[in-house]
């Protein structure tokens, strides 16, 4: 106790004399430090490399020096920091985003054989870098994410350590976590959807797909009785984007092709039955598929008049052949 207090008085002491405190974080195998820090006698410190290591060539992570690591990948290795918090880089570097790593900027710096300014890390990218002019010899230019040590193959919703890391294209690593942004579902994968309030891609069926129970459905949609996620409605305004309302009022998916749904043709007792996105229209006695359209042209053939009304809707289907 009284060694506590002796040490406590002394730090009081240096503060009071005006002698700079700092306390820097404990680090081990056990504890490593952040991007950007080395464990140097068991603490962490910040590190600040040159800005023309980055890009140099390397055999090892040795080669680099602390903070960096040797991206075995690029023809001849490339030296490659981690981007800082906010995507920063030291002068002379440039944060490739997808990647999380720091990679040489354009300019005179960039005159390694083999290397030129290019989109990254693919072409028609809008971040520019020193890169490779081919990949394995290809014509493409394209940076495999893996050669900056990148897994590529989280999915939605696990860890992850930056963005490279996640399997679905466009996904980011938020707070630690793959995460994809979405306006409508059709910019999520098979078998996912964007959710109403996040935005962001998650789990589950979609409007028309299959259902166990409503908890499986978004928000106020409902497990109907043939067991698929359904929304009614009144107007195309009630759907979620890429959605309209069907003549028997539900959402089903706007087509986004020119190509009739497979189900043309085919009995049904919803428009739910005639995924992906046709219409359930009274045929005489029976009820069948139809392809939504609003100009004759849209239908198969165009011929005048083979886009019809519905009922007394203002909805209009392909005749049935």
């Amino acid at each position: 106790m009284r060694r506590l207090l002796f040490i406590a008085s002394a730090l009081l002491a240096l503060v009071a004399a005006g002698c700079p405190l700092t306390i820097q974080v404990r680090c081990d195998e056990s504890f490593p430090c952040n991007d950007g820090e080395t464990c140097v006698a068991g603490a962490c410190v910040r590190v600040e490399w040159e800005s023309a290591q980055v890009g140099a060539a390397c055999t090892s992570d040795a080669e680099c020096g602390a903070g960096l690591t040797c991206g075995t990948g690029f023809p001849g290795g490339y030296c490659l920091a981690p981007c800082g918090e906010g995507g920063t880089c030291a002068s002379g570097s440039v944060c490739v985003k997808e990647l999380g790593r720091c990679m040489r900027a354009c300019g005179e710096a960039c005159s390694r054989p083999g290397y030129a300014c290019r989109p990254v890390p693919q072409p028609g990218s809008s971040t520019w870098a020193c890169a490779p002019t081919s990949s394995n010899g290809g014509d493409g230019g394209t940076v495999d994410p893996a050669d900056a040590g990148c897994t590529g193959q989280v999915p939605l919703n696990e860890r992850c350590a930056q963005a490279c890391d996640c399997a679905t294209p466009g996904a980011d690593c938020v707070d630690s976590v793959c995460v994809r942004t979405c306006t409508r579902d059709s910019d999520c994968p098979d078998g996912s959807r964007c959710h109403e309030g996040r935005h962001q891609c998650e789990k589950g069926p979609r409007l028309g797909e299959a259902c166990r129970d409503s908890f499986d459905c978004q928000g106020s949609a409902t497990c109907n009785a043939q067991h698929r996620c359904t929304t009614t409605c009144k107007t195309d305004w009630s759907c979620p984007l890429d959605y309209r309302c069907a003549p028997d009022s539900v959402c089903v998916n706007e087509c986004t092709t020119s190509a009739p749904p497979e189900t043309v043709g085919l009995t049904c007792e919803t428009s739910l039955d005639c995924a992906r996105c046709g219409f359930c229209v009274a045929s005489g006695a029976v009820k069948q598929c139809r392809q939504p359209c609003q100009l004759d042209r849209d239908c198969p053939g165009g011929a005048v008049g083979s886009c019809e009304q519905v009922g007394s809707t203002a909805l209009r289907a392909c005749r049935l052949p």
